[in-house]
């Protein structure tokens, strides 16, 4: 071997133990980083060339610098956490929303009981104006009751739709984002680079946009992604197609005034709400149309039922002032939505509680109307499903069935999201360990490539030294 060859030898041994330096070094300092996936440098040994016959080697080469990544864990990972982002958000948002549909329902119940109650104590003596004005005052009561209710169950449904319009406007984010990183790696691989963090960033945002919406993910040859969402395309290459949000008309579950979400693909924006099946944003609509709304339903039922039998009662009775036909509460129509809103006194009844009926006739003592409308709240008058069904239930216990359906759903939603969370945490365990730096290794590692790198160095000072005799005899 000449002399330069063993300080050419020497030179590629420096330069390639100091690129495993710098990644082992680029490792190290991104231990803490999200979504960076370990470096390694790939060694490889120079062609050996033949000196008199025989085989010389020429030292070390890097080959290139690769990312461990497992593809089959990212695809994994995608797919859980949708399932994930769904149950979490109505996890979350249920468990508040059970807090506040108990603690209101609790309110209209014990306003229940009063407003019959009272009907039933003014039973006993109808003969006693204070009473009436007692149940007049129970009944406004009740009214308000309602009223809260409905308000709290409609704050509710606004701010999941609130939720619904942030979540897309995150997806949008990262959506643009993740259309401009394809362009970059794009135009990085042409140039020969190796943009391992960039291609970390971009799995790092796929990962969190499939939590927020249903995610298919494809790669093409040139290594760019194309993400489906809702049976339609948000990323292709380096277009990105914007999705939106606006408030569309009753259809099915979902209430007038919902917010319904649109893809920007083409020139006319096209709805897909149907078509989103999971993420955070079906899990926000799901809460929103399979436990809220019906939710509101079921109070508008039981208002709308209270007003039309305490109305189609009081309506036989006559009052002191001689005259029949009068509503107790105001007149509702045939309109069972937003029932629970527009519960309230009528008018005549408002204005003064002497014109409350106690019998069906003119008598002084009869009393038999107010003990009738006292016992409606133990009449079966109101369906055991939300949906319909047998007429079986009372008031009271039709209050009850809302309240204990929105606590089962809540520990149902609860329940699947623990369960998901465990499956979830697993595969992000293993691509940690995989995937992710351990300092302990990368120490050693640092040793063992510093230590090739002193062992060049001191072979390229022994090349120096054999130069320097050879050239001191020719002096």
């Amino acid at each position: 071997m000449a002399v330069n060859d063993i300080l050419d030898v020497g030179q590629r041994g420096l330069q390639a133990q100091r690129q495993a330096l710098t990644t082992t070094s680029s490792n190290i300092a991104n231990a803490n980083t999200p979504g960076y996936s370990r470096q390694k440098t790939q060694l490889v040994n120079q062609p050996p060339h033949l000196v008199h016959g025989l085989p010389i080697g020429s030292g070390v080469e890097v080959k290139k610098v690769v990312r461990v990544h497992d593809e089959f864990v990212q695809k994994q990972l995608i797919d859980e956490k949708q399932s994930l982002g769904s149950l979490q958000v109505k996890a979350e948002m249920l468990s508040r929303f059970e807090a506040l549909t108990t603690q209101e329902g609790s309110n209209l119940g014990d306003s229940i009981n009063r407003f019959f109650n009272d009907f039933r104590d003014l039973a006993t003596n109808v003969e006693n104006p204070s009473l009436k004005n007692v149940v007049r005052g129970s009944a406004e009561s009740l009214a308000r009751s309602f009223h809260k209710m409905n308000q709290s169950l409609e704050m509710g449904r606004r701010e999941l739709d609130l939720r619904v319009e942030d979540v897309v406007k995150h997806i949008n984010t990262e959506g643009r984002e993740i259309a401009d990183l394809n362009n970059t790696i794009v135009q990085a691989e042409s140039r020969g680079e190796v943009p391992n963090e960039l291609m970390d960033r971009r799995d790092l945002l796929i990962r969190d946009l499939a939590e927020k919406i249903d995610l298919q993910v494809t790669e093409d040859q040139r290594g760019q992604k194309t993400l489906v969402a809702g049976n339609a395309v948000i990323v292709q290459g380096g277009d990105h197609f914007e999705m939106s949000v606006r408030r569309s008309a009753a259809e099915g579950e979902k209430a007038a005034g919902s917010m319904s979400v649109f893809i920007h693909s083409s020139g006319t924006p096209r709805e897909i709400t149907r078509s989103v099946k999971d993420g955070e944003l079906a899990g926000l609509m799901q809460a929103r149309d399979r436990v809220i709304n019906p939710a509101m339903k079921h109070l508008d039922q039981i208002a709308f039922q209270v007003t039309q039998k305490v109305n189609e009662l009081h309506a036989e009775g006559i009052g002191l002032d001689g005259i029949d036909n009068r509503k107790f509460f105001k007149d509702l129509g045939d309109d069972v939505e937003h029932a629970s809103f527009h519960f309230d006194l009528d008018p005549d009844i408002k204005e003064n509680h002497e014109k409350i009926a106690t019998g069906f006739s003119s008598s002084t003592g009869d009393n038999r109307l107010a003990q009738a409308i006292a016992d409606i709240q133990n009449e079966k008058m109101l369906p055991a499903g939300q949906l319909g069904g047998e007429v079986n239930l009372t008031v009271n216990e039709s209050l009850n069935n809302l309240v204990s359906q929105v606590g089962i759903n809540t520990q149902q939603e609860t329940q699947m999201f623990d369960h998901q969370k465990a499956i979830v945490d697993q595969l992000e365990n293993y691509r940690q360990s995989y995937a992710g730096v351990n300092l302990e290794e990368e120490a050693v590692d640092m040793i063992k490539y510093q230590t090739v790198f002193n062992a060049s160095a001191k072979a390229m000072k022994v090349g120096e030294d054999l130069l320097d005799t050879i050239l001191s005899l020719k002096d």
